[in-house]
């Protein structure tokens, strides 16, 4: 089975900078699975590695789309399931780097994504309206099995067995993965809670200084009518705030720090349940990159 590389954990902890490390190593190409790089100007709040980086390693999946669109989960795997054949066909291995847990998720499950049904936004706006209790129930109507493994409030994904079940009279359990895409190995970076959030303030108060303001009013001025993925963006949401006079710069920085540091608590629960996952602590990146530069050697080259 083809061999590919994931490299996975919370937002600050580093994962392009070991990619980036590795893919001057390796034969790499890059698939990014960050679902706001996938966004054309998104530069600064994503964190995106420079255009030089990427002309020198091929890098996936980033400046895919405008503000103004969509691009779902099924729509990345049909994607990176294209471009396989073409990675290994140039006699180089994929590199999977992101945060997007789901994203990344479906590919090393390989949860039939790509089959499902299509989203109903009349339906899922009428059943948004209805209590968490209401929705439960009716999700249990539909499919019982599916509802028992939803978080107690995870609406999103009850509204999802109930809008599948409608549209096709089948259950969203009974989608059976089928064999696994590729052979993965499994890289987690993580740092202490408080040194993480520590970084986390740090790279706002960055992200500011290196102009992302003006970032932002460049987006809002080139596309007016951003889609309802991209205004959920981590700080750009903030920043289109400011610039309606709705809060202060200050408390655009502020808002923006307290949702990503909230988001990562979200990824570091997310990716705990990640399985055949090897950890290392990214505190000090340098003092790393051995010990993964020789388990990504190790594997590429096992017999």
């Amino acid at each position: 089975m083809d061999k590919s590389i994931i490299i996975l954990g919370a937002t600050a902890t580093g994962k392009s900078k070991v990619a980036v490390y590795l893919a001057e190593k390796f034969p790499f190409e890059i698939i990014s699975a960050d679902s706001m790089q996938f966004y054309k100007g998104m530069d600064i709040g994503t964190d995106k590695v420079s255009s030089e980086v990427r002309k020198a390693i091929p890098h996936h999946f980033i400046d895919i789309i405008t503000v103004e669109e969509e691009f779902s989960v099924a729509q990345f795997k049909k994607g990176v399931v294209k471009i396989l054949p073409e990675i290994y066909g140039r006699k180089r291995i994929p590199l999977i780097v992101g945060g997007s847990g789901l994203y990344i998720r479906v590919l090393t499950l390989n949860f039939p994504v790509e089959v499902s049904s299509p989203p109903d936004s009349l339906l899922r706006e009428e059943l948004s309206k209805i209590s968490l209790q209401e929705l439960r129930n009716l999700a249990e109507c539909c499919d019982p099995v599916a509802t028992e493994r939803i978080g107690t409030h995870d609406k999103k994904r009850l509204i999802r067995v109930i809008e599948y079940f409608r549209a096709t009279g089948k259950k969203i359990s009974d989608l059976e993965n089928t064999e696994p895409l590729l052979d993965f190995l499994k890289i987690g970076l993580y740092k202490e809670r408080d040194k993480l959030y520590k970084d986390i303030d740090e790279r706002v108060e960055h992200m500011f200084e290196k102009g992302f303001v003006d970032e932002v009013k460049r987006l809002k001025e080139t596309y007016p009518h951003w889609s309802k993925t991209a205004l959920q963006a981590i700080g750009y949401k903030e920043v289109l705030n400011y610039l309606e006079g709705q809060v202060s710069l200050y408390e655009a920085k502020e808002i923006t720090k307290k949702r990503t540091r909230n988001f990562a608590k979200r990824q570091i629960t997310w990716f705990k349940k990640e399985k055949e996952l090897i950890w290392f602590d990214s505190t000090n990146l340098e003092n790393i990159l051995p010990d993964v530069y020789r388990l990504v050697r190790e594997f590429i080259y096992e017999s």
